[in-house]
């Protein structure tokens, strides 16, 4: 690709259409949280070539041992473990955040679809929670829609910080 078409994938990004978020945890055998978090999910805003959902993970990871746990957890999120409920799935990019939050381990996930999704927007994140909790080991939340007439809340540092990442991820470049 060459830099005009880069341009024109990071603005794609940074004009992502937040739609619902999450709440996440990890119960341990001990019946007790091991790891919580909370999931955002946006899509693409007014794009007829490229569609994709976008999961930012924000995990609670006061110590290296939850970030170690939050990391393995995100690792079983595979192209394939998405396209056996997604059967429209090209392919899914998984990427840490490159900035280390204090408190916080941050990790994307886009969901790259071959063809223009024509499901309810709705059934498909409800697949995708599915997934996370069946596929990730994860007690999730019922999505919380986020309303229309709302001002969305505007992309933290961390995944600003990464979309040169998720750039490299949807081109397929490695480092």
């Amino acid at each position: 690709m060459n830099n005009q078409e880069d341009g024109k994938l990071l603005e794609i990004l940074q004009q992502e259409k937040f739609l619902a978020f999450f709440d996440f945890c990890k119960i341990g055998e001990n019946g007790e949280s091991e790891l919580d978090g909370l999931c955002k999910v946006a899509q693409p805003q007014d794009i007829e070539t490229l569609d994709y959902i976008s999961l930012t993970f924000i995990f609670d990871t006061p110590s290296e041992g939850k970030q170690a746990l939050a990391r393995r957890v995100m690792a079983k999120f595979t192209t394939d473990v998405f396209r056996k409920n997604l059967s429209n799935v090209y392919a899914v990019t998984n990427i840490p955040a490159m900035v280390r939050q204090t408190e916080n381990y941050i990790h994307q996930i886009d969901i790259i679809f071959a063809a223009k999704v024509t499901e309810d927007i709705r059934e498909v994140v409800k697949k995708i929670v599915y997934i996370v909790r069946t596929s990730g080991g994860l007690d999730t939340e019922v999505p919380q829609w986020w309303d229309e007439t709302s001002e969305a809340p505007k992309p933290t540092e961390a995944e600003k910080a990464n979309w040169s990442a998720r750039i490299k991820a949807f081109l397929g470049i490695k480092k």
